[in-house]
C-alpha cells in the first residue's frame, strides 16, 4: 500500500458520507469519497434510501439510531443503523482502516444493498470479504439492538428486484493501485499524473449491455488480468459481485466500484446487480514429470529450463497472472556474463563469495551462495539469448565493473516474462494455471507424489507428478505468519500482497524446516501503516539525518545511516525499535517543500553519499497536503515546543528529557560522542514549531524459507533432504541469505533467476533423465 510497490496497502477513514477527497485524504482512505462525479454519489452513499420499496417483512423495529461494530481485515468498521418501526431505513459507516479501493463495493454498496431489500442474508464481496461479513455483522447486531430478530428478515434474491433504468452509456470512475496525486507509479511505468480508471457502462432498460475499461493508470503488467475479464464478467453474470481477480485486487476493484457509480447514474437498483459469482463443483487432474507451484520469477526460469529439458511441466500460480515479484525489480546480481567480459568487469565469482560470506559472519550455506554465484552468469546469457531471438533488449551491462554494484539491469514490468511464456514456454509443452492456488503437497512414504490445489471457480486439481518445485514467493503479504516467525508484523508491504507463504506452509507441513536466517526484506526508505507515505514525498524523511527516536522518546542510531548503510544499518535499526518518530522544525520543513533534500544536506554530502536520483528532485510539492494528512490521522504532531510535542507523541517524559538535554549538548559541541554522527548533519532544534512524523519499516516482502541444500532439494530434520522430490527456488528457498541483506544490487532478483533455472539441472538429476 502498500505499495506501495504493487498491490497492496491498508488505509482509514472517518466518515462513508460525502465530500470531495484531496490527494492525502485519498492515501488516508477515506472511503466512497470523491471516486466518481457526483451524479453517482447519492444512490450508493448507504446513508438514506429516499426510494426504496422494499418491504420489510413480519419485523418491528423499536425506532432510533443505534452504533455497532465489528472486525474487518484491517481493523474495527464502525456503523450507525437507523430505523423506524417497520424498516431500516439508513446505514452510516462512521470509521474504519479498511483499504479503500477493495472496500467500496462493501462498505458503500451493500448498505444500501441490506436497505433496498430489507435483508441481511446477502452475498459478500469477492476480494473483500471480511469488510463483506464486517457490514453484516454490524447490522445484525444493531438489529438485535432494535429489538428484532434478524432470522425474521426477508430473503434476498437478486433476481426479483426489477429494474428501470435509462438507456444509454454512463461514465464511472475509481482509483486503482496509485491514488491521486501519487508520484511512485511512474517508477513502474504508469502515467506522471495518475487517473482514476475510468469506465463505460452500456444499459438498457433492464441490463447492462455492456462495459469499456476506457482508461487506466495502474501498473502495466498488473492491471490486464482485471481489464480483460471483470468486465466481461459483470456483462455475463450481471453482477458488481463478480469474482476480484487475484494479483490484480485493486484494478479489480475499481472497475467494479466504477461500473456501480455508473449503474447509479442510469437509475439502476444496485441490489438487482448484487449477486456473487455461483461455482458449480467440478474436479480436474494432470500427469507430470515435475509441478511447479508458482509462476512467478524462479518459477519462470523453471518453466523455461524445464521444457527445454524435455521435462513435461504443470505450472500453478494462484494470480491471474505471471512474473510476480520479478516484474518489480530492476536488475538482477551476477557474475561472469558475457555482458561483463564486453565492459571489462573481472570480477570473479570468487571475489563476490569471498565478500558476500565474510559479509554476513557466514551465516549463509556457503555451499549454495557459490553455487548460485557460479550458475548466475550462465542464466544471464541463457535469458539474454531468448530475449535477443525476441527483439527484447533483455539485460544490459553492469553500470559499474567493481563493488557492489555489478547488476545486470533489465527495467521493470512484465513484458520480458511474457515474452518467454509466449514463445518459449507454452509452445515448449507447458501447462499453466492461472487462478490456481495450491493447497497441498501429496506425500507417500517420505516422497512426494505431487499437488493438490484449488481454481478460484473453486475447481478441485489434482496433479500426479514424482517431483514438485516449489516457489511462490515468500510472505510479504502474511502478517499472522510473519508474527509467528518473524516476530513482528510491524511493517509496511511495498511488495507483492498476494505473497503469502502458501509454499513454505506446504513444504512445513510435509516435515521440511525453515532457514534459521529467514527475514524481512526491509527497504532503505520510511512509511507508515495508516497513510500510504509511499504515495508522495514522506518516505524520504529519514533521508535527511533529522533526529529520529523510539516510542518512549530515546534516540537510538545515527540517523546517517538510513543513508549511508540503508538496508545493513538504517533499516535494521528502524526495524528493531517498530515504531521511529523523526523530529525536525518548521524550518527544516519548508526547505523540504521548497527544495527537497538538497537545502537540507548540501550538494556536496549529496555528492559523496552518491544518493539515488528520485530523492534529488526540486521540491517535494506535495509534503504539505502529506503532513496535513498526518496531523489529521496523529501520525504526525507539531506543537510550539519540544516539550509539547513530547506530550503529544506521547513519549515517557524522564526518557524524552534526557534525550533532547542529550542531542542538544551534541549539538552545540559539534560532536556526537554517543553515535558518531558528522557535525554537518546534527540539524539545530532551536527555534519551532517543532514536528514528530511516526514511521515504520517499509518491506518489499521477505528472504529465505524453507532450508535447502545446494541443490535446492527441501530440508527435513537432521539436516537430510525431506521429503524426497520436493525442490524449493527463490524466496520461499533458504540459505543464500543472512540477516541483515547483502551490500550486493539485485541479489534478491538474481537469486531467484538462477535458482529457479539450476534447480532443474538436480530435478533432472532426481528423476533419472
Amino acid at each position: 500500500m502498500g505499495n506501495k510497490g504493487p498491490d497492496s496497502a491498508g488505509e482509514p477513514s472517518t466518515s462513508m458520507c460525502f465530500g470531495r477527497r484531496e490527494f492525502l485524504k485519498g492515501a488516508a482512505g477515506v472511503a466512497g469519497i470523491g471516486l466518481l462525479g457526483m451524479g453517482g454519489l447519492a444512490g450508493l452513499s448507504g446513508c438514506a434510501s429516499q426510494q426504496s420499496d422494499a418491504k420489510s417483512g413480519p419485523v418491528s423495529y423499536t425506532p432510533g439510531t443505534y452504533q455497532a461494530q465489528a472486525e474487518g481485515k484491517h481493523g474495527t468498521i464502525e456503523m450507525s443503523v437507523t430505523f423506524s418501526k417497520d424498516r431500516i431505513d439508513s446505514i452510516e459507516v462512521t470509521s474504519h482502516s479498511e483499504t479503500e479501493d477493495i472496500s467500496y463495493i462493501p462498505l458503500n454498496v451493500l448498505p444500501q444493498v441490506i436497505i433496498d431489500t430489507q435483508s441481511i442474508d446477502v452475498d459478500t464481496v469477492s476480494g473483500a470479504t471480511l469488510s463483506s461479513q464486517a457490514v453484516i455483522a454490524g447490522v445484525t447486531d444493531a438489529i438485535k439492538q432494535a429489538g428484532a430478530n434478524p432470522n425474521q428478515l426477508n430473503h434476498f434474491d437478486p433476481q426479483s428486484i426489477a429494474q428501470s433504468m435509462a438507456p444509454g452509456t454512463y461514465t464511472g470512475e475509481a482509483y486503482g493501485k496509485w491514488k491521486k496525486g501519487s508520484i511512485e507509479g511512474e517508477r513502474f511505468g504508469c502515467p506522471a499524473t495518475i487517473e482514476p480508471t475510468q469506465v463505460k457502462v452500456t444499459v438498457d432498460e433492464t441490463s447492462i449491455v455492456s462495459i469499456e475499461v476506457a482508461s487506466c493508470s495502474d501498473t502495466p503488467g498488473f492491471f490486464e488480468p482485471a481489464t480483460e475479464r471483470i468486465p466481461k464478467d459483470v456483462v455475463e453474470q450481471q453482477s458488481v459481485f463478480v469474482d476480484t481477480v487475484t494479483g490484480s485486487t485493486l484494478t479489480a476493484a475499481a472497475i467494479t466500484a466504477a461500473t456501480a457509480k455508473a449503474l447509479a447514474e442510469a437509475g439502476a437498483s444496485l441490489a438487482g446487480f448484487a449477486k456473487a459469482t455461483n461455482h458449480e463443483p467440478k474436479e480436474e487432474s494432470y500427469e507430470a514429470d515435475l509441478c511447479i507451484v508458482g509462476g512467478g520469477t524462479a518459477g519462470s526460469t523453471a518453466a523455461l529450463k524445464a521444457v527445454e529439458e524435455g521435462l513435461r511441466v504443470v505450472v500453478v500460480e494462484k494470480t491471474a497472472r505471471i512474473s510476480g515479484e520479478g516484474s518489480c525489480a530492476t536488475g538482477a546480481l551476477a557474475v561472469g556474463s558475457k555482458l561483463d567480459a564486453q565492459v571489462g568487469n573481472h570480477v570473479t565469482v570468487e571475489e563476490v563469495f569471498s565478500n558476500m560470506m565474510d559479509y554476513c559472519y557466514w551465516k549463509s550455506d556457503a555451499s549454495l551462495v557459490y553455487n548460485v554465484l557460479d550458475h548466475s552468469g550462465e542464466m544471464i546469457d541463457w535469458l539474454q539469448a531468448h530475449w535477443d531471438e525476441c527483439g527484447h533488449k533483455g539485460f544490459s551491462a553492469p553500470k559499474e565493473t567493481s563493488g557492489t554494484s555489478i547488476a545486470h539491469d533489465y527495467g521493470k514490468g512484465t513484458e520480458k516474462f511474457q515474452l518467454l511464456w509466449d514463445n518459449y514456454i507454452i509452445p515448449g509443452g507447458a501447462t499453466l494455471l492461472l487462478n490456481t492456488k495450491a493447497e497441498e503437497l501429496i506425500v507417500e512414504n517420505g516422497t512426494v507424489r505431487g499437488i493438490s490445489a484449488t481454481k478460484q471457480d473453486g475447481t478441485t486439481v489434482r496433479i500426479s507428478s514424482p517431483a514438485v518445485l516449489v516457489c511462490t514467493g515468500g510472505f510479504g503479504g502474511n502478517k499472522s505468519m510473519q508474527n509467528e516467525i518473524l516476530g513482528s508484523s510491524d511493517f509496511y508491504l511495498n511488495g507483492v500482497a498476494t505473497n503469502t507463504g502458501d509454499g513454505i506452509s506446504m513444504c512445513r507441513e510435509v516435515g521440511a524446516v525453515l532457514s534459521t536466517e529467514v527475514s524481512p526484506h526491509l527497504a532503505e526508505f520510511c512509511s507508515n501503516d495508516v497513510l500510504d507515505f509511499y504515495a508522495g514525498y514522506m518516505k524520504f524523511l529519514n533521508q535527511t539525518g533529522f533526529l529520529m527516536v523510539d516510542s518512549a522518546g530515546a534516540r537510538y542510531m545515527n540517523e546517517t545511516f538510513c543513508i549511508t548503510h540503508a538496508l545493513a544499518r538504517g533499516a535494521s535499526a528502524m526495524r528493531r525499535v517498530g515504531s521511529s518518530y523523526i523530529i525536525f522544525t518548521q524550518n527544516d520543513f519548508d526547505k523540504l517543500l521548497n527544495s527537497g533534500v538538497h537545502d537540507i544536506l548540501g550538494e556536496d554530502i549529496i555528492t559523496e553519499y552518491k544518493m539515488r536520483e528520485r530523492i534529488l528532485v526540486p521540491s517535494y510539492y506535495t509534503l504539505q497536503d502529506e503532513m496535513d494528512a498526518a496531523l489529521e490521522h496523529n501520525q504526525a504532531w507539531k506543537a510550539d515546543t519540544l516539550e509539547e510535542l513530547g506530550e503529544l507523541a506521547g513519549f515517557d517524559p524522564s526518557t524524552y528529557e534526557r534525550t533532547l538535554a542529550d542531542y542538544q549538548a551534541v549539538i552545540s559541541s559539534g560532536e556526537d560522542t554517543l553515535f558518531g554522527k558528522r557535525p554537518e548533519l546534527l540539524h539545530r532544534l532551536d527555534e519551532g514549531p517543532f514536528y514528530a512524523v511516526r514511521v515504520i519499516s517499509p518491506i518489499d516482502g521477505t528472504f529465505n524459507g524453507i532450508k535447502v541444500n545446494d541443490h535446492l532439494q527441501a530440508i527435513g530434520e537432521e539436516n537430510k533432504p525431506s521429503p524426497a522430490g520436493l525442490f524449493v527456488a527463490g524466496q520461499d528457498s533458504g540459505g543464500y541469505f543472512s540477516y541483515p541483506y547483502t551490500d550486493y544490487v539485485g541479489a534478491t532478483c538474481g537469486y531467484a533467476l538462477t535458482s529457479g533455472m539450476m534447480s532443474i539441472e538436480y530435478i533432472k538429476d532426481y528423476l533419472g533423465k
